[in-house]
């Protein structure tokens, strides 16, 4: 039993028994006329849009669909200005975003995610583009372009989405092309020097080809002060394009190749010190840095799809290739305080092959779809981590234990010696510890004898000093992925379906690393043989390593539902799935694998519509257990590094989500998301001891309580039809970063950060935002006006990073208010 759910007054029994309850008093509280056999249509038909999902390999009403499963529409995307998969956090109670990144991205379905930025892990949550997985952090982020509709899966779905679906799916389905002659074009302009050209087009080439392209440029300035500037920092610069070709072969075989590309060209994320010894500590104050972060992508990738429809049966086989590469420069101690000086560097480079074939059913009591499929890929990646040798002041500081704040005060030098006492090799420490002692057994303090070896060094080495340290570290992997699933629902009575899938799983992986020093410094002292050691090589982010690993994994992966219509409108279900993310490496450092992650979720649900399709409300609570989560952690010393190591986790939550139209024009949507999850088992590193265990506290990075509230007024005016549209979103408070690695001394007075509370979690926050469109009766013309963050809420996305080494951890700020006015035309 979680001990936040004692507290709050929830647990899953009393999550269950509610869920149970309003499954048992069902038939009680259905609407009977919405089942009146005289209707002449079907309720979905009258009020609220039902969107159609493919979340189990076939289209189905998502109210039909025994899964937690939020979807949006194309008019949703658009009336929400949803621009990319990021912007679905804010609407999705049970999936956290909060990306301050486009190619270096998280999603974090009901408490579990992946937050390793190497290439040894894949991501818990998988990410589709029409079928192909698309989940490395550096790709699954695009923007939308085009986009059909996008449904967010949550809970395992190990069965037919399989690998690396752990935590659940985000699946993106484009637009196909149809057998119209259509096209539009938008025009955005903004805020922050914000300018959008959205062109879509589709055309039927004759009666068998059918051609639909696409393409979005976007440009946006700077949203932060910087000091003594005029210029703005946290701009977007990217476009990208998209086509489809449709071939009608024959009546009954369909084919649709397709392509993308997306460029990407803009500052990195943001990062401002909190340390208020090395820049203001205001993470809303004009921002300061020594090196502006850049991020760049190339992405793309071409498939073909191909159905054959015979006696029943749908066969499919999915063929596709994607790659990226991708290019980041990021600013890691947010100051321009020379001694704290911290960049880090990433390139890497990305290609992959996946295969599908499956066959389906759809007739009769029995629905089913087996399949098979290959996925290989090919990763390396760079990393460079570059800081100035005169950081060694503040690396020894927070060693000590000393308040990082004083550094600006220290003399230039005095923690060099407590620091190389700490590096590189062990004849150069055991050098420099001799040479303080013998100064010691002559007379002199400690902290006197370290200060005058710190400057002699200073002085030996006053050429390497005042340069820049360059450390790097090289990775290469390969994953071979095949699996074969099945899945099936058989209707055994009018009103209960009964669906059981089975997926195997088999990944093998091969792992290269290698690092090697690229910097060194001279001890002039003797060490144990009498000998002076002179020129020594110096590591220290990245300790020399040469290593190749090769590991395979296995999974079953089984699904259990009970699905029960009580009406036409009114069903519940109750499931029991498996999911499975294979094990792999530590990108830092040789270390044995870690183990595959896997989570047992069970799950009850209701969704229901009401007063003929007038109100819709559903509701899902689960419970999950999850083994060996792969944790991705800064730890060690001097430098921290960024190391790996398997957890076990529980959670407990429930989704609410509904829609009431309250007038034909008025409608009012809803959702909440409760999530309680926390770590119930530690494995150690070397060093580690019980008083850094977390067992029992919340997982980092997701809130415990989400909501979103949106409402819709429909109008007529100026000849045309009016929608306006408000939204609010809440995000609870969350742990993430600042409290780990742990500094003896913060370097600021916790609880007078703007945007972190006296603990030092990331405080809640709340977003207004607010769009206004209209359509013209007459003409093919629209126009909007827009604003998000209309309360100008400041709100933090991220804190903590690799320089907390160097005491000075970083926060980054989210978006202002931004508004603009959009307008287009279709033809």
């Amino acid at each position: 039993m979680l001990n936040n759910a004692s507290i709050l007054g929830f647990n899953k029994n009393k999550i269950y028994l509610a869920t149970l309850l309003g499954i048992l008093s069902a038939p009680a509280f259905a609407n009977e006329t919405v089942n009146d056999p005289t209707e002449s249509a079907p309720a979905e038909n009258k009020g609220l849009e039902v969107i159609q999902v493919s979340a189990q390999k076939r289209v189905e009403s998502i109210q039909d669909v025994p899964i937690t499963i939020s979807a949006f529409g194309e008019a949703d995307i658009e009336k929400m200005g949803i621009q990319n998969a990021n912007d679905l956090g804010l609407i999705t109670p049970g999936l956290e975003t909060n990306n301050a990144t486009a190619t270096q991205t998280t999603f974090n379905i009901r408490g579990i995610t992946t937050n390793d930025m190497g290439i040894g892990l894949d991501a818990a949550v998988a990410v589709y583009i029409d079928g192909v997985y698309v989940g490395r952090r550096g790709t699954s982020n695009l923007n939308f372009n085009d986009v059909e509709r996008v449904e967010v899966l949550k809970g395992p779905q190990g069965t037919l989405f399989g690998r690396n679906a752990a935590a659940g799916a985000i699946h993106i389905i484009t637009k196909a092309p149809t057998d119209d002659d259509e096209g539009a074009i938008r025009f955005t302009i903004g805020s922050h020097n914000k300018r959008k050209v959205e062109v879509s087009a589709n055309t039927q080439i004759d009666e068998e080809w059918s051609f639909r392209g696409s393409f979005n440029s976007n440009h946006r300035g700077g949203y932060l002060d910087i000091k003594d500037s005029h210029e703005q920092y946290g701009n977007q610069r990217d476009w990208s394009a998209r086509a489809a070709l449709l071939w009608n072969a024959a009546a009954d075989l369909d084919v649709i190749f397709r392509a993308d590309w997306n460029d990407t060209n803009q500052q990195a994320r943001p990062a401002i010190t909190l340390n208020t010894g090395f820049g203001n500590g205001d993470p809303f104050a004009p921002i300061e840095f020594d090196f502006e972060g850049k991020e760049t992508r190339e992405a793309g990738g071409i498939s073909a799809e191909v159905n054959y429809y015979k006696d029943g049966l749908t066969f499919t086989s999915i063929t596709a290739y994607r790659q990226f590469t991708r290019y980041n420069a990021m600013e890691d101690d947010g100051s321009a305080f020379e001694r704290a000086y911290f960049e880090s560097l990433l390139d890497e480079d990305q290609s992959q092959f996946s295969q599908e074939f499956r066959v389906s059913s759809e007739q009769g009591d029995f629905k089913w779809t087996a399949g098979t499929t290959f996925f290989y890929e090919d990763i390396d990646q760079d990393v460079v981590a570059n800081f100035n040798t005169l950081s060694f002041d503040s690396l020894a500081a927070v060693q000590l234990g000393l308040d990082p704040r004083m550094v600006p005060n220290m003399p230039v030098g005095q923690g060099v010696a407590g620091a190389y006492m700490t590096l590189g090799p062990a004849q150069a420490q055991q050098a420099i510890a001799l040479e303080i002692q013998r100064r010691m057994m002559s007379g002199m303090s400690f902290d006197d004898a370290q200060s005058s070896v710190g400057m002699e060094l200073v002085g030996a080495n006053i050429n390497k000093l005042f340069g820049q340290h360059e450390e790097r570290f090289y990775h290469a992997a390969t994953t071979a992925s095949i699996a074969a699933y099945f899945d099936g629902t058989y209707a055994v009575t009018e009103k209960m379906d009964v669906t059981l899938g089975l997926r195997y799983t088999y990944d093998d992986k091969n792992f290269k690393l290698f690092s090697e020093p690229q910097n060194s410094y001279i001890v002039p002292y003797q060490g144990a043989d009498g000998n002076v050691v002179g020129e020594v090589p110096l590591a220290v982010a990245f300790q020399p390593e040469d290593a190749q690993q090769e590991e395979s994994w296995d999974k079953w992966t089984p699904r259990f539902v009970v699905d029960y219509k009580w009406t036409d409108t009114f069903m519940t279900f109750i499931s029991y799935a498996e999911g499975f993310k294979s094990g792999g490496f530590n990108g830092v450092g040789i270390a044995p694998p870690v183990k595959e992650e896997t989570v047992v979720n069970t799950e009850v649900g209701i969704k229901s519509s009401w007063l003929d399709n007038r109100i819709r409300f559903n509701i899902s609570a689960y419970d999950y257990q999850y083994k060996n989560l792969q944790q991705l952690e800064l730890f060690g010393a001097p430098i921290p590094t960024y190391n790996l190591r398997n957890v076990d986790a529980e959670g407990e939550g429930f989704d609410i989500e509904t829609i009431v139209q309250i007038t034909p024009d008025l409608i009012l949507t809803a959702n909440y998301g409760k999530t309680i999850a926390e770590y119930t088992k530690w494995d150690f590193f070397e060093g580690e001891t019980l008083s850094d265990s977390r067992v029992g506290e919340p997982i980092s990075g997701m809130p415990e309580n989400q909501g979103n509230l949106r409402l819709d007024y429909y109008f007529e005016g100026l000849n045309g039809q009016f929608n306006a549209h408000v939204s609010y979103a809440f995000t609870g408070d969350r742990t993430q970063g600042v409290e780990g690695p742990t500094l003896a001394i913060m370097p600021f007075e916790p609880g007078t950060v703007t945007g972190l509370n006296a603990d030092n979690h990331i405080e809640g926050y709340s977003l207004v935002n607010a769009r206004v469109s209209w359509q013209s009766d007459n003409h093919p013309i629209y126009a909007a006006l827009f604003i998000s963050n209309a309360l100008d809420e400041k709100y933090l996305l991220q804190t903590g990073g690799q320089a907390m080494a160097l005491g000075s951890p970083i926060a980054t700020p989210g978006l202002p208010r931004m508004f603009g006015i959009e307008f287009g035309m279709e033809f």
